[in-house]
């Protein structure tokens, strides 16, 4: 059972930081994709970023700006 506790403890400290890790890496795959003209998968990514952003009680707390949210967003023509 301790093995368990212990498990179930390193899985909970990990989950705040997946959703800040989950936005950066979809913005920053965002970034690469619209550098190379590919403005449909960027701002699929952006949307990925966006769902993350909102959803705190699925993903965990988010630590990316909402401004640098915000700005990719008015890109791809989506509201944040």
């Amino acid at each position: 059972m301790n093995r368990f506790t212990s498990i179930a403890a390193l899985l909970l400290t990990a989950i705040p930081a997946a959703a800040s890790t989950q936005v950066k890496d979809a913005l920053k795959t965002a970034d690469m994709n619209f550098r190379v003209g590919n403005e449909d998968i960027g701002c699929t990514m952006v949307d990925t970023a966006i769902m993350a952003a909102n959803s705190p009680d699925i993903y965990g707390t988010n630590t990316v700006s909402r401004s640098e949210i915000a700005s990719s967003s008015r890109r791809c023509n989506l509201r944040f």
